[in-house]
């Protein structure tokens, strides 16, 4: 698992496990949190996705 910094209001994760990966995103809002976590992807896809939300490409 990677992640983004813990020291921002929102956090990314990207969850890998069986084959398949995930980016969970985590917001701190008022002292609650709220999570979203995308559809479920092939690791290739999911790291490139995650390459691009570092980089700032995604959307």
């Amino acid at each position: 698992m990677n992640w983004t910094c813990a020291c921002r209001a929102t956090v990314y994760e990207l969850c890998e496990g069986g084959g398949q990966a995930f980016i969970r995103r985590t917001a701190q809002l008022d002292h609650k949190y709220k999570i979203h976590e995308t559809s479920r992807w092939s690791l290739a896809e999911a790291r490139a996705i995650w390459a691009a939300l570092l980089s700032g490409r995604a959307r």
